[in-house]
């Protein structure tokens, strides 16, 4: 991956403790998930043509066969060696997180005997150094930090499977699993992530992981199963008012943005960005209390834009052409 900043890994003090800093302003990400090698890759044209100074990955940057590493090795290298892609990853830093389907197990967590193995693996499609700090820790959790003052962003990539204590099935009808108060990021991270957000005192928090961290009615995979660790998140960004907190997410097969008011003024938005090669193209509705676009189906890729001159975000959500199907743009605080 060529790097177009120049890249400091942190030796002291007086770089906080992001795990990477780059020191130029970032204007533009793009991100997405759920990926299959197998099926047109045209979306990939699109976004390597888009003017971005980071990729972000949001989980299912491949599906492989459960449990089966020499597979999701291959799956890497067919995606890695896709034409498109290899010119967005020559111009663009490429950053990322698994979801399930490359993690190595569908719905999977802390039970998964090859987790360790499913790591390494990711890091290693992600081109992390042999030397970079994640690669020291347990779990796929990793920080990177742009710019400097008033133009600081820093993204905080969660790790929501390698910890997350497994489901036990909800027989009902509409829920798939019951809530659980045990662990889905484990103490190791949330020590991490709590140092990385009060010491790094970023402008805006990107935080970034496989499943949505909003919405809490559909029956699938979220945050909302795990309703401590929600509760403790948002508590954690509330009460050290943490700067312009946006959260990124993948795994549903469409995209939406939704919104928490979690103080008077004060709000955290989740922006859900997954179909990059599939979507639920048929899906008329889905409920969510707290969606503030439409719900998009068609295949997608999100970006986010910084406009520093008049301190605005732009969050977009863009179609396999191109053309932008929904912006929200926010002020910076």
């Amino acid at each position: 991956m060529r790097i177009f900043w120049v890249l400091l890994l942190i030796t002291s003090l007086n770089l906080k403790c992001q795990d990477i800093y780059f020191p130029n302003t970032i204007e533009s990400i793009g991100f997405g998930s759920c990926n299959r090698t197998d099926l047109d890759q045209k979306i990939w044209d699109v976004i390597a043509n888009q003017s971005m100074n980071a990729w972000v990955w949001l989980g299912d940057i491949v599906y492989a066969e459960e449990e089966n590493m020499d597979d999701l090795a291959l799956k890497y290298s067919i995606q890695k060696s896709l034409p498109a892609y290899r010119k967005l990853s020559s111009k663009t830093n490429i950053f990322g997180i698994w979801d399930d389907h490359d993690f190595g197990k569908n719905d999977g967590g802390s039970e998964f005997r090859k987790k360790q193995q499913s790591r390494d693996l990711l890091f290693d499609f992600l081109d992390l150094s042999t030397d970079h700090p994640a690669r020291s820790r347990n779990g796929a959790y990793q920080s990177y930090c742009f710019g400097v003052e008033r133009q600081k962003v820093c993204l905080y990539l969660l790790d929501v499977r390698y910890f997350k204590e497994e489901y036990e099935k909800d027989l009902g009808l509409n829920q798939r699993y019951k809530k659980n108060n045990g662990s889905l990021l484990g103490e190791e991270q949330w020590r991490w992530l709590e140092k990385e957000l009060l010491k790094n005192d970023a402008e805006v928090n990107l935080l970034a992981g496989g499943i949505q961290l909003i919405s809490s009615e559909h029956a699938y995979e979220k945050w909302a199963n795990f309703p401590k660790a929600r509760q403790r998140l948002f508590d954690l960004l509330k009460e050290n008012k943490i700067k312009n907190p946006i959260y990124l997410s993948g795994d549903r097969h469409f995209a939406e943005i939704s919104v928490i008011e979690l103080l008077p003024n004060y709000k955290l938005y989740d922006v859900t960005s997954s179909g990059l090669t599939h979507s639920y193209e048929d899906l008329e509705e889905e409920f969510n209390s707290k969606r503030i676009s439409p719900l998009i189906t068609s295949k997608n890729f999100g970006m986010i834009n910084w406009n520093w001159d008049t301190r605005k975000i732009a969050l977009q959500i863009y179609n396999i052409d191109g053309r932008i199907l929904y912006e929200e743009i926010l002020k910076i605080q």
